[in-house]
């Protein structure tokens, strides 16, 4: 991990004002709606090597850039004064130094404080454009979606399926579970009829307020519901906790001439 990361995950790996954080050499990837996204990074405003910048900028995924802004860290922090050292009296403007691969603060160190002034101001940025989607007042149970695999030992995954389906039940909440509406009209071994109930499962998800995920594996069907509802912003839990960094790895895919009873 570069030092660039360190930070950027410092300010923005808890998707508080960046959904779906992702970190990539020195920037920070995430969404903001069904179509935009955001690359957040520390650049320099002249001198090199001298990162006193963050760069902000709005993307749609099939447009390309919508805006851009350049706040720098000056503007943000203010000069931070650095006690003890007689060379900076009068304080220093906050900025990164990399001295020839390797970086650092130049002279100060970050506050807890001084993270959140400069995520606040990213965040209130962001805010322009982020997409908020009319939130409908739910004064009773949540429409849940089961995500769980279906493939392989189709009467095992649905008896497990309708067991999970039976807890959200049981907590007051409404599980819309697509193996207990699907495989008696949809065969899962006929590929346009498991296509077709693939695809109104996605419709079904885009329904619900909340996706959750089950079983030690995710298959590729699970994962498909699991993107689509992240890019809506419709929180994904797994085992009632907010969807991990280190998810379950996908099956395996099977040798060629070998059935794939794992994918859903």
């Amino acid at each position: 991990m570069t030092f660039f990361e360190q930070e950027l995950r410092k300010l923005f790996a808890d998707g508080a004002v960046i959904k779906n954080p992702r970190f990539a050499g020195r920037a920070c990837f995430g969404t903001l709606g069904k179509d935009l996204r955001v690359r957040v990074q520390f650049v320099t405003s002249g001198h090199a090597d001298h990162y006193d910048a963050m760069s902000v900028s709005v993307l749609n995924r099939t447009d390309g850039v919508v805006d851009k802004l350049r706040i720098r860290l000056k503007d943000v922090l203010g000069i931070k004064p650095v006690p003890g050292n007689p060379n900076f009296r009068n304080g220093v403007s906050p900025y990164i130094w990399d001295d020839h691969g390797k970086a650092e603060w130049y002279a100060f160190r970050p506050s807890g404080a001084d993270y959140d002034a400069m995520r606040q101001a990213v965040g209130e940025y962001l805010d322009v454009f982020r997409e908020r989607a009319i939130e409908r007042e739910h004064t009773g149970p949540k429409l849940i979606y089961i995500c769980a695999p279906l493939r392989g030992e189709v009467e095992k995954n649905i008896a497990f399926a309708r067991e999970k389906a039976r807890e959200v039940f049981a907590e007051g909440d409404i599980p819309i579970c697509p193996h207990l509406m699907f495989p008696p009209i949809a065969d899962p071994a006929n590929p346009a009829q498991d296509q077709a109930a693939r695809e109104m499962g996605l419709r079904l998800v885009e329904s619900c307020q909340q996706i959750n995920v089950y079983g030690p594996v995710w298959t590729d069907g699970m994962w498909a519901e699991i993107h689509h509802a992240e890019m809506l912003g419709i929180p994904v839990m797994t085992d009632q906790k907010e969807l991990g960094r280190t998810p379950p790895k996908r099956k395996n895919r099977a040798r060629p001439g070998k059935e794939d009873k794992g994918d859903r």
